[in-house]
């Protein structure tokens, strides 16, 4: 039953995309609808500030409905989708990484003190009780320092299979990986993360 849902839900989806490629834009509104939430998820967490996320989220939409006319169909719209999202997230660190670095610099030189980066906060929604609402945004707050902290191609992974749940043929078909390299970068990246938490939980 759910493997026809899903075959469904992926011819509607198809429908709306040959809708785009004809140049409908409420179709792919729909589409955007349909992937905006998980989208903007994966750059929260590869980025790890939500106004950089949702630019972000912006701009790969952006590129999705100018190249659209480029989706043949041979894989699912959200493997060809989170194609871009990769792309455009790898281009968005690199940039971030210079211009971070040129304004410590800058901080560096006019105030002779450096500046710690601040934090971005996932906060949860609503908690039984004052401490276990501290007690789990300071978690959320440190998982997230450790994400920024690990190497890009670990995090990329870790997100796209732990947080947004994709298989690991999904994740073979969008970053071009075998099977099996997808397996073993994701224990390295698992690993990397167990190092960091259990550093910064001691």
């Amino acid at each position: 039953m759910a493997q026809h849902s899903s075959s469904v839900k992926r011819q509607e989806e198809q429908l709306l995309v040959d809708r785009c490629r004809r140049g409908d834009r409420e179709s792919f509104a729909q589409l955007m609808r349909l992937h905006e939430k998980q989208i903007f998820n994966f750059t929260y967490r590869m980025l790890g500030s939500e106004g950089e996320a949702e630019d972000l989220t912006q701009d790969i939409f952006i590129a999705a409905f100018r190249g659209i006319r480029s989706f043949r169909g041979e894989a699912k719209f959200s493997t060809w989708l989170y194609r871009i999202a990769l792309n455009q997230a790898r281009n968005r660190i690199k940039y971030l990484s210079r211009r971070n670095f040129f304004v410590r610099q800058r901080r560096r030189a006019d105030y002779g003190v450096n500046t710690a980066s601040e934090s971005i906060e996932a906060l949860p929604d609503g908690a039984p009780t004052p401490e276990q609402w501290t007690m789990t945004r300071d978690l959320a707050v440190q998982v997230q320092e450790c994400l920024n902290h690990i190497p890009l191609a670990a995090r990329q992974i870790l997100v796209l299979r732990d947080i947004q749940g994709f298989s690991y043929d999904e994740l073979s078909e969008m970053l071009s990986l075998k099977p099996g390299t997808v397996k073993s970068r994701l224990h390295r990246a698992r690993a990397a993360m167990r190092e960091c938490l259990s550093e910064k939980l001691e």
